[in-house]
């Protein structure tokens, strides 16, 4: 590799064959990954309209065996393909690429975890504004109706099975550990970056790529600095939980679509007295209050990523990628080709 001839201040360079065999091992290491996301979507498609075309007959057979078009016959039938059976596939093929690198071990603190987590909300943030600003340049609008719909007949405990239990659990498994383990060798730059792009691509549309792929890329930092892929699911858990099923409950109670706690369905049979008006109170103020959360999040975000912007460090990697080849050898390759266009298709789909 490069190196500074301390006697004479001359800088010499890798055997140019020694140079341009490594660049093919690292092409083929990134390809290879590629592969194994580019079968992770695409078994997942595949499932998906299997599960699709089962539940179609089966509703056609007993009638009303799954509500097909409700939240949580959609979020079952999306999900469980993805989860069950891509996840498996994909992870199996991951297992025949070897492992090159490894994460660091260090130990962080209470308050380091507290200020990343308020990193990634004031991220995710971000994200979603810009996701919305680029959305309504889509030609056709979100239906508000559908929208309303799809919230009415949301299921808490479907939304935390797949949103906070089985998402964070795969996608931090598969993005996080298996893809920068096999990427960390080559720096922790491009292991970082990579798993953030592949991470945020795998949601296939405009209104959650960005902010996917900035949590990707902050979640992949801790990954990279700590080993610890438990401390990326419990952030990604949590995250998903605000987001994902706190905002949807908040919301049914604010229209009036929820019932209300245990105690305040007892108080109004004791006393014969609808008290909804309290429950979409309360939920209308703590609505107010999450977004007044999020937006000190992403100010203290800011904040902090200004304070301790120095401190951000990235290792070079025992086989680092050379110096004006990086974009070469990373994406033009045939598995992240195949990868990108795959989820491309996705976007275009969902436009």
């Amino acid at each position: 590799m490069i190196y500074d001839d301390e006697n004479r201040g001359r800088v010499w360079e890798p055997d140019p064959q020694q140079a341009a065999a490594m660049e093919r091992r690292q092409r083929k290491q990134f390809s290879h990954v590629g592969m194994a996301a580019a079968a992770f979507m695409l078994i997942t498609l595949a499932a998906q309209v299997v599960v699709m075309v089962l539940v179609m007959l089966l509703d056609s057979l007993l009638g009303d065996f799954i509500d097909f078009y409700g939240f949580s016959g959609r979020m079952l039938m999306s999900s469980l393909p993805m989860y069950l059976v891509a996840f498996p596939a994909a992870a199996g093929l991951l297992q025949l690429v070897p492992k090159c690198g490894s994460p660091q071990k260090e130990q962080w603190g209470f308050w380091k975890f507290a200020s990343f987590f308020v990193i990634a909300v004031g991220i995710g943030l971000a994200g979603n504004i810009l996701g919305r600003l680029v959305g309504l340049l889509q030609p056709s609008g979100p239906d508000s109706a559908e929208l309303d719909q799809l919230i009415r007949n949301s299921s808490l405990w479907v939304n935390l099975l797949t949103t906070v239990i089985m998402a964070p659990v795969v996608e931090e498994l598969f993005f996080r550990k298996m893809v920068m383990d096999r990427l960390l060798g080559y720096g922790q730059k491009a292991a970082i970056i990579m798993s953030g792009i592949m991470f945020g691509m795998a949601h296939g549309n405009f209104s959650q790529f960005f902010y996917a792929f900035g949590i990707g890329i902050l979640w992949a930092y801790v990954y990279a600095k700590t080993g610890k892929v438990r401390y990326t699911i419990g952030f990604h858990m949590l995250f998903n939980l605000l987001g994902g099923v706190v905002t949807v409950e908040l919301s049914k109670g604010a229209q009036g679509l929820a019932e209300g706690p245990w105690m305040i369905r007892q108080i109004e049979s004791i006393l014969g007295v609808d008290m909804g008006w309290l429950v979409t109170a309360f939920s209308s103020i703590m609505i107010l209050a999450y977004l007044f959360f999020m937006l000190a999040c992403l100010i203290a975000a800011i904040t902090l990523i200004i304070m301790y912007r120095r401190q951000i460090t990235f290792l070079p990697g025992q086989w680092p990628l050379r110096k004006g080849r990086a974009f070469q050898t990373v994406f033009l390759n045939v598995g992240m080709i195949g990868y990108f266009v795959i989820c491309c298709g996705l976007f275009i789909l969902n436009w």
